[in-house]
C-alpha cells in the first residue's frame, strides 16, 4: 500500500522513527552502580543524588523490605536456640506467630472479597452483552449499510471487528452479523494466517480451510511470496480439493538478495511439480521501488530473469510483472513487463468514503493510465493489484478517510459493483486482517481484511457477480 496524499498531510507507513540519543558511558556507569547496590544491599551516594523523589521512596521501601526479610529469616534460628536451651517458646516467637496467623486471616478475607467482586463483574458483563446483542440485531445491518455519513464526522464513529462481536472505541460490544459469502470479487490478495518467517505456523490443513473460504468470494487469488510453503500448499489445495481458483504467484523481493533467489528457486520447483494449469501470472516483488528495497535496474533484471525462465519452461505467454504505485510503474519499467500491476487505495487520498469510488475512477483515468503508458507505442494492460479500505483504528484517519467497518461497507457498496460492471481486473486487499503488521504508530496496517482474524466477514456483500 502507499500514500497518495500529495500534500504530505497523510501518514507514510514506511517512515522510519528516529530514536532519541543518549550518552552510553553514563548509562553503563549508572548500570554498574545499580548492580553493585543490588549485590551489596546499599545505594551509592551518586546514585541517590540522581534519584527523583519517587525513586528515593522506592529505595527506602526496598531497604525496609530487606530489613523485614532479614528479621523474618532470623526468627527460626532464635526459636531453635531457645528450644535447645530448654527455655520453651520465646515471647518474641509467640508474638511473630500471632502476627502470622492474623496476616493469613486478613489475606484470606481479601482473596474472598476479590473473587466475589470478579464474579459480579463477569455476571454484569454477560448481562450487558446479552442486552446489547438483543437490542442491536435489527439496527446493526442498517448501520453497516447506511452509517457512513455518521462515521465521516470523525474517529469517534469507528468500529473494530473482534471475534463474533464488534467493539466500538467507547467499549460498547455489539454483534457482528454472520454475513453470507458471495463470489463477487474479481480477485483477492491473500496472505495465510501465521505464514511469516521465521515461525511458519500455517499448515496444509489451515490453508485448506482458508482457501475453501476464499473460493467462496472469488475465482482468483494473488500471493505475495513462496516462503512457509505458501505456493506449495495453495497449489496442493486447489488440486486436491478441486477448488475453482487460479493463482497469481508472488516472488517476494526485499533488501536481502538471498530472499529473491530463494523464492525464485521455490517457484520453479513448485510449477515443475504441480504444473501451470492454475497459474495465471507472476508478480515479481511488491512495492519494491516505493519501499526502496532494490534499484530500478535490479528490479528490471529480476523481471527479465523470471521471464526467461518461464519462457524456457514452455510458457512464453505467461504474464510477468511487478506491483507498485503508478508513479513507479512507468517506462522504462513497463517496457520489461507483460502487465502493469498498480496498487491503488482511495483511503490514502484523504477523501471521505462517500467520495472514494468517484476518486478512484477519476484518478485511474487521469493519473494511472497516462503514467503507466507514457511513451509506450503499445498500451500495456493494467491490473489493479491492491485496492481496499481499513477498518481500525479510527484515529489512524488520513484527513477525511476514516477506518471503520461502516465505511468499509460504504466502499464495498459504492465501488465493487461498478468495478465488476466495467470488467476491471483487480485484487481486493486483503482477505484476512494481519495482526503481524501492527506496530506502534501504524496499527492500521493490520486491519485491511475483508475478514477478521477468526474468519468472520465484516460487511454484507452485494449481489453483483464478478466476471
Amino acid at each position: 500500500m502507499a500514500n497518495y496524499n500529495d500534500t504530505g498531510n497523510g501518514p507514510n507507513r514506511y517512515q522510519q522513527h528516529q530514536q532519541p540519543h543518549f550518552d552510553s558511558s553514563q548509562y553503563y556507569q549508572q548500570e554498574e552502580e545499580e548492580d553493585f547496590s543490588r549485590e551489596h544491599g546499599s545505594t551509592s551516594a551518586s546514585a541517590m543524588e540522581r534519584m527523583t523523589p519517587q525513586q528515593r521512596r522506592q529505595e527506602e521501601r526496598r531497604r525496609h523490605a530487606e530489613s523485614a526479610t532479614s528479621d523474618a529469616s532470623a526468627a527460626p534460628a532464635v526459636a531453635a536456640a531457645a528450644a535447645a536451651a530448654g527455655t520453651g517458646a520465646s515471647p518474641w516467637l509467640s508474638k511473630q506467630q500471632q502476627k502470622s496467623a492474623k496476616f493469613k486471616a486478613i489475606s484470606c478475607s481479601v482473596l474472598v472479597f476479590f473473587l466475589l467482586a470478579f464474579t459480579g463483574v463477569l455476571a454484569w458483563y454477560f448481562a450487558v452483552h446479552k442486552k446489547d446483542s438483543n437490542s442491536s440485531d435489527s439496527s446493526n445491518s442498517s448501520n453497516s449499510n447506511n452509517g457512513s455519513s455518521k462515521n465521516n464526522k470523525g474517529p469517534s464513529g469507528g468500529e473494530h471487528a473482534k471475534g463474533p462481536t464488534v467493539v466500538t472505541p467507547n467499549g460498547t460490544t455489539i454483534p457482528n452479523e454472520n454475513y453470507e459469502f458471495k463470489r463477487v470479487f474479481y480477485g483477492m490478495a491473500y496472505v495465510p494466517i501465521g505464514a511469516q518467517l521465521p515461525n511458519c505456523y500455517n499448515t496444509q490443513q489451515s490453508m485448506d480451510e482458508e482457501l475453501q473460504l476464499l473460493a467462496k468470494t472469488t475465482r482468483r487469488v494473488r500471493l505475495y511470496g513462496t516462503d512457509c510453503n505458501v505456493l506449495k500448499y495453495t497449489l496442493d489445495s486447489i488440486s486436491r480439493l478441486k477448488l475453482d481458483l487460479k493463482v497469481v504467484a508472488g516472488i517476494w523481493i526485499d533488501k536481502d538478495s538471498a530472499t529473491y533467489r530463494r523464492q525464485l528457486n521455490e517457484f520453479v520447483s513448485m510449477v515443475s511439480a504441480y504444473g501451470w494449469d492454475n497459474i495465471i501470472g507472476i508478480s515479481v516483488g511488491n512495492e519494491v521501488l516505493f519501499d526502496h528495497y532494490q534499484s530500478l535496474e535490479t528490479l528490471m533484471a529480476h523481471i527479465k530473469e523470471v521471464k526467461d525462465k518461464v519462457t524456457a519452461m514452455g510458457q512464453p505467454m505467461m504474464p510477468v510483472f511487478t506491483s507498485d504505485l503508478e508513479k513507479a510503474n512507468r517506462p522504462p519499467l513497463t517496457n520489461h513487463e507483460d502487465k502493469a500491476g498498480v496498487n491503488l487505495h482511495p483511503f490514502f487520498s484523504g477523501a471521505p468514503v462517500s467520495e472514494a469510488a468517484s476518486w478512484f475512477w477519476k484518478y485511474y483515468e487521469q493519473s494511472v493510465k497516462p503514467a503507466v503508458n507514457a511513451g509506450n507505442t503499445t498500451p500495456i494492460d493494467i491490473w489493479i493489484t491492491e485496492v481496499g479500505w481499513p477498518t481500525f483504528p479510527a484515529n489512524a484517519n488520513v484527513n477525511a478517510s476514516i477506518p471503520s467497518i461502516p465505511n468499509l461497507q460504504t466502499f464495498i457498496d459504492t465501488w465493487l459493483c461498478d468495478a465488476n460492471a466495467k470488467k476491471l481486473p483487480y485484487y481486493y486487499f486483503e482477505f484476512f486482517d494481519a495482526p503481524w503488521k501492527v506496530w506502534p504508530g501504524h496499527a492500521v496496517e493490520g486491519f485491511w481484511g475483508l475478514l477478521t482474524i477468526d474468519k468472520k466477514l465484516k460487511v454484507k456483500l452485494p449481489d453483483c457477480l464478478a466476471s
